[in-house]
């Protein structure tokens, strides 16, 4: 059984300016110093320079939890970039991957790690699809369409208990995390480490998100981006369960 020692909350960010602000001082009032243990913020070379002054700025000032700003070292690996962030955090056993759009307001953060305080081995995810839970309303219909019929198809191909397992705003204990062998490099990785949980056997807690309309900037996920999601999806249906780890690596 895991044991809980803190959460790092890992913040993506690529164009976001005042949105990563807010997301910043949203998180620190709501989280619990005590559980989580810093906010990291990484981005690309290619983000926005604007962004990139944003995160050096916030990095330098004094927080109650600390927050560290770094460049992507993995050349766009985001999979790799994850474990490579996990693995730092040495006094840490839990990562959060948070978002800096404000499509998801920071209790809910906060509520994921109190979760994963009480259930240390448990995978802490927010569902779209839950009662109480809604896509964005600015979204298009199609769109919205579109995630739901691909979350069905999920449902359906891999037998998944989860209701929204492509969504990627996940709250996971880090060690079993370090061993899958991750492959994806764009963000369909967020539901290769998922579905991989949950082929070990992992605990799922899902909490109802009412998703907002994003404020500042758009989606960098491209039409071919969101294709690669059916990739992890189907070789994770048919692959014995051994092979989701790194060579000579297993769940226990």
């Amino acid at each position: 059984m895991s044991n809980f020692r803190g959460a790092v909350i890992v913040i993506p960010t690529y164009n976001e300016v005042t949105s990563l602000r807010e997301t910043v001082l949203a998180l620190q009032t709501a989280c619990d110093p005590t559980k989580v243990l810093r906010l990291w913020l990484v981005f690309p070379a290619h983000a926005s320079q604007a962004c990139r002054d944003e995160a050096a700025r916030l990095a330098a000032q004094h927080f109650t939890i600390p927050i560290v700003a770094q460049l992507e070292v993995m050349d766009g690996h985001l999979a790799h970039e994850a474990q490579y962030i996990a693995a730092q955090q040495s006094d840490a056993s839990h990562c959060l991957i948070w978002t800096a759009d404000q499509d998801a307001p920071a209790a809910l953060a906060a509520q994921m790690i109190e979760q994963a305080a009480q259930h240390p081995a448990a995978v802490v995810k927010l569902s779209r699809f839950l009662p109480g839970g809604s896509l964005p309303a600015s979204k298009r219909g199609f769109i919205n369409w579109r995630d739901a019929t691909f979350r069905k198809l999920v449902v359906v191909l891999y037998r998944s208990k989860q209701t929204d397992p492509h969504f990627g705003l996940t709250l996971f204990p880090i060690a079993p995390f370090l061993r899958f062998d991750l492959r994806e490099t764009f963000m369909a990785f967020t539901m290769e480490y998922v579905l991989c949980f949950e082929r070990m056997g992992a605990q799922f807690i899902e909490l109802p998100l009412h998703q907002q309309d994003r404020p500042e900037g758009k989606s960098n996920l491209k039409i071919k981006h969101k294709l690669r999601y059916f990739v992890p999806l189907l070789r994770l249906r048919v692959c014995r369960k051994q092979k989701i780890f790194k060579k000579g690596e297993t769940h226990d």
